[in-house]
This record gives structure tokens, sequence and C-alpha cells, in this order.
């Protein structure tokens, strides 16, 4: 992730996200008007191996008229190590979140997990008196992509067509249990004509650090899950969530296993319809 310097970059069309891997031009989307300036918290796993979320992120907020731009020296949540333990180093990059974000109208992420960490800020500098309050109108201005769409700017319909797609969708511990995101996807999934399959709301075993602790417990944390996934969702045509960590986790259990339905974001489900789906097939099930 880039960390130097406090530039802002906006994305618009002639412009780029400047993260570590490069991007495509976004099209030009016709708003009618700025609704509001959004700024992206890419997140750690989007820069490195998302990143096709992170710009159907940027194309789906600015369909729903809003200016995206992109803190530069935006690095990581701070989350790793918060689970590690770790909590003056957590402090440290959480420091760095709220100077960078700070006077941010709006942040989005899409991932519930990183969202839930820096709604976690307050409590992080419970001790600090300038920082928890500092902390705390960041975090009540810092929004999982879902969650913004739906709950901010009212959105109904995503503007795709996914009518007769079969979608078996994995709820995110962080955005189900601490952010309560679990009808926005599903809502904007079923009105662009997305069948929404019933299926296990369990973990996946990924759990960051956990599946790098525990592996065995992990791996049959994410077999079980699978294993619903063949009873509960049969037929699914594609595997989606709000989190590229549980995505990663089920779509290289699916990968190695020679089946199953491609693992996508959820951005790329409603920014480009059917063709995320061809891509992801293309992928052998990884995001």
């Amino acid at each position: 992730m880039p960390g130097s310097g406090q530039s802002e970059k906006k994305i618009g069309p002639e412009g780029h996200i400047p993260i570590s891997l490069e991007v495509l031009k976004l099209d030009h989307l016709d708003s009618g008007g700025v609704v509001l300036k959004v700024s992206l918290f890419v997140t750690c796993l989007a820069d490195q191996f998302g990143v096709q979320a992170a710009e159907s992120s940027v194309r789906l907020l600015r369909r729903f008229g809003c200016e995206v731009v992109f803190p530069a020296a935006q690095t990581c949540c701070g989350q790793p190590a918060h689970n590690a333990g770790y909590a003056r180093e957590a402090r440290t990059v959480a420091r760095h979140f709220l100077e960078v974000f700070g006077e941010a109208e709006v942040i989005v992420a899409p991932s519930g997990s990183c969202t839930a960490m820096v709604h976690a800020y307050p409590e992080l500098f419970r001790d600090d008196p300038v920082l928890h309050e500092q902390a705390r109108r960041v975090a009540g201005r810092t929004h999982e992509l879902t969650q913004f769409l739906v709950d901010v700017l009212g959105v109904r319909h995503a503007g795709t067509d996914l009518s007769g797609l079969r979608v078996a969708y994995h709820d995110s511990c962080h955005a189900l249990r601490h952010l309560g995101v679990h009808a926005q996807p599903r809502a904007l999934l079923s009105a662009a004509g997305a069948q929404v399959l019933a299926w296990d709301e369990s973990c996946c075993g990924f759990g960051g650090l956990f599946s790098v602790k525990l592996p065995e417990l992990s791996q049959a944390m994410m077999n079980r899950k699978l294993s619903s996934l063949a009873v509960d969702a049969i037929g699914a045509d594609v595997l989606c969530s709000t989190d590229l960590g549980c995505l990663m986790q089920l779509g290289g259990g699916l990968s190695r296993a020679h089946w199953g339905p491609p693992a996508l974001h959820v951005a790329q489900l409603l920014e480009q319809g059917p063709e995320a789906l061809a891509a992801g097939r293309t992928k052998g099930g990884r995001v």
C-alpha cells in the first residue's frame, strides 16, 4: 500500500487508483451531479489480491453520483496487530488512519471486516480523550460498501441485470455480527434479478491470523462451510460476499477441490453483471 505523502487522488475519467496493482481507466458515468465526496479505503486485501473489487466499488459509487477520491497515504486499518494482541502497534496504525481520513466527508470500504475495525477505534483510544473523540467521529463516517449504498444513499437497484443467477451469499462475521450487514447485499442482489439461496451462516474459518495460527481448525471450518454449500445451495452459479478474506478462503477451497462456483466480491456482481461471472470462471474460482 502506498504510504508516503498526504496527497489525495481524484478518481475520474482520466484518473486511476494509485495502488500497487495497475487498474484500468474508469468509464465516465453521468450521475447528474455529485451526491457525496467519498474517500475510498481500499483495504490491504483489495490492494494486493482483489483490485477488481476496488474498481467495481469505484464504478458503483460513481454510478450513484459520488465523487470518489483515494487518499494516497492510506495503509492498513490495524486489524492484524489488534487481533494478535499488539495493542500499541494497532494504535500506531489506527492513528495514521485517523490522520489520513480525519477530514473525509464519508469513508467507504469494500470490506465489512476493515470497516468493523475502524468502528473499534474509539475503544482502542479510550484512554486518550482527544483521539477517542476523533476516532468516534471517523468511525461514524465509515461504511461498508453495500451498507452505504442502501442505508445512506437509499439505492434500491444497482443498475445491472442478474436475472436468473443463483447466488450463494456468504455473510462475513464482521459484516454480519459487528455491523449488522445482512439485508443490504441481499436486497441489491435480489433487486437485480438474482435468486439469493438460503445457506449456512456460519464462519468460513478464515479470521485473518486465525487461519495462520490454527490452520487445521481453519480448514475444518472451511470444509464444513463448503459441505453445506453442496447441500443447501446446490446449483449455485456464484458464491459472493462483502469480504475478500472470506472469498479467498472459500474460493481457494473450491479451487483446490476442483468443484463449485466461482467466488466473487459482491461489488463485482452488482457493477459488472454476468460479465463478472464469466471472468471469475476463467480464474478457477478465485477472486
